[in-house]
This record gives structure tokens, C-alpha cells and sequence, in this order.
């Protein structure tokens, strides 16, 4: 497993973590928090040691670009499904962000991210 996907699953798992345990009134703040904030931790470390290399830079593809920008989409929708899911069967969050009868869950949760992955042209780039 190479760093970056280990590193993409820790942030996952923490994230998960922290939607899921928002909806069971109670639970201790480490429980909650303490993933993500251990995630922070290890990257900041992994960030510490990590060896400069000179790398060139890649030009991405096209291709590449929209598998990204589908894989986002795929994380993002399946948040989505938890959240909702966990709504409908567990029933209201702690929280206001993760409560689907609340405004602020639309726009942070569904509008910014969806909004994010239109690509504007700038009209002084000649095309």
C-alpha cells in the first residue's frame, strides 16, 4: 500500500468515524474527535520526515483528471448515503451539520462540494 492511499483510507476512516459517531448522544469527545485528530498527527509527522525530492512535474491528463474528479464524486455521494441513511434509521444528529432537515447540510454537504467540481473557463484563457 503506498503512503498516499494509506494516508487517504486513515482520513476516511476518521471522517466515518466522526459522522457516525455524531449521532449517538453521549459519546465521550475521544471517541468522536480522537481519529481525526490522530490522523492530523501522523500526517503532520509523515509530513516532518518526509525526504525532498525533486520531482518534475506531471502534466495530468485528461483522463486522469476525470477519474479524480469521479472518484470525489463516488466519496462524496456515498458520505451522502451514510448521512441520510443514519438520519432515516438512528434518527436527529448532536450536531446540525449532519442533520438532513437542516439548511446548512444542503449547502455544505451537497451544494459547495457539487459546485466545486464544475469547471469554469476563465474568458482570458483564448478558448
Amino acid at each position: 500500500m503506498s503512503k498516499s492511499n494509506f494516508l487517504l483510507l486513515l482520513v476516511i476512516i476518521s471522517l466515518l468515524t466522526l459522522i457516525i459517531t455524531d449521532f449517538f448522544p453521549g459519546t465521550e469527545w475521544y471517541i468522536q474527535y480522537g481519529p481525526f485528530i490522530l490522523t492530523a498527527i501522523i500526517i503532520f509527522i509523515m509530513a516532518i520526515f518526509e525526504k525532498k525530492e525533486v520531482e518534475s512535474k506531471k502534466i495530468e491528463s485528461a483522463d486522469e483528471k476525470r477519474k479524480r474528479r469521479n472518484h470525489f464524486l463516488v466519496f462524496f455521494a456515498f458520505i451522502w448515503l451514510i448521512v441520510m441513511a443514519m438520519n432515516i434509521f438512528v434518527g436527529e444528529p448532536e450536531g446540525n451539520i449532519f442533520n438532513i432537515k437542516n439548511p446548512a447540510f444542503w449547502i455544505l454537504m451537497v451544494i459547495l462540494p457539487l459546485l466545486s467540481q464544475f469547471h469554469y473557463k476563465k474568458s482570458t484563457d483564448g478558448t
